[in-house]
């Protein structure tokens, strides 16, 4: 029998998901979208994931694979060892608030017709960190600073293949969004949020991001300094936990960095050419990377382990 994991990174919009497996030629399957339906109810967010199980091993027969292990990323706020979402008042997966999702996706393993994924081990991960374990893995740098930037900011810091917490300047946490920064937090600023705020100063209608992306790309000078302050802003919010931990690259994921063109000038801007000798990227496929980064986790590299 070969096995087979499944792996989800879990977003508000979609929920992204593909096989992995070592008996593959590229260790993956094509990636899957489908949709979160994160503002329905719980017996609907659960029968979803349900019928995504179902998708996904549909051209994989039963008596030849199975299910060994269910890896997902999902988004804080997040108890992960215990499988509890603890997510509110953020417009997605409300009804999930409290409740524990894995003793609910164990009820579905039970499930008379779900005896390909029945034994199979399930565990949570922030999607911020996954993705920074794929990255690193891609890159192969000994030290690195992964950030993915969409309604908050991800952040996870490795050294030698493991997280770096409560070391080297960085939260006990291992994570930086809730860290005073101006007149809040820097997740108020190195965000979706942030950018918001910028756009109110420049313009007198509201713009989404990717307006903004459109009008940068066509030469417009407002929606060019909005950028240029963004990559400010994230720069200075960055730039004490860079300097602290001396990463060999900085790499950056979520939909804000594919206007990285745009904020890489006041990016550098801000953090100085000390850290202008640092390798700054984007990352070339935040999913793919994310779902990679799960795997890794699961084949126990010893990458869940906390370097104090």
């Amino acid at each position: 029998m070969k096995k087979i994991s499944i792996c989800l990174d879990v977003g508000g919009t979609y929920i992204k998901g593909a096989l992995f497996s070592n008996e593959f030629k590229d260790k993956y399957t094509e990636i899957h979208y489908y949709p979160a339906r994160s503002d329905e109810t719980k017996a609907m967010i659960l029968e979803n994931f349900d019928t995504i199980f179902t998708n996904l091993l549909f051209e994989y027969s039963e008596s030849e694979w199975i299910v060994d292990t269910i890896a997902i990323a999902f988004p804080g706020p997040f108890d992960y060892e215990k499988g509890i979402s603890l997510i509110k008042g953020l417009g997605k997966f409300n009804q999930l608030y409290g409740i524990n999702l894995l003793a609910e996706l164990k009820k579905i393993q039970m499930k008379k017709e779900n005896e390909q994924i029945r034994h199979a081990a399930i565990f949570f991960k922030n999607d911020a960190e996954a993705f920074a374990f794929g990255e690193n893995h891609y890159s192969k740098v000994n030290r690195g600073a992964y950030f993915t930037i969409g309604t908050g900011l991800g952040s996870t810091f490795i050294d030698q293949q493991k997280i770096v917490a409560g070391a080297r300047g960085i939260p006990e946490s291992g994570m930086i969004y809730d860290q005073p920064f101006k007149e809040s937090i820097i997740d108020d600023y190195a965000s979706a949020r942030g950018l918001e705020k910028i756009i109110d100063v420049y313009y007198l209608d509201a713009l989404s991001g990717a307006e903004l992306y459109k009008q940068a790309k066509e030469g417009a000078e407002t929606a060019r300094t909005v950028f240029q302050f963004f990559g400010e802003y994230l720069g200075q919010a960055i730039k004490p936990y860079i300097s602290s931990c001396k990463p060999d690259e900085i790499t950056f994921g979520g939909q804000i960095s594919k206007s990285f063109t745009y904020f890489e000038g006041g990016l550098r801007k801000a953090l100085g050419k000390q850290e202008q000798q640092i390798t700054l990227r984007v990352s070339e496929d935040t999913t793919l990377r994310t779902l990679e980064g799960l795997f890794i986790l699961k084949e126990g590299e010893k990458t869940d382990e906390k370097n104090y």
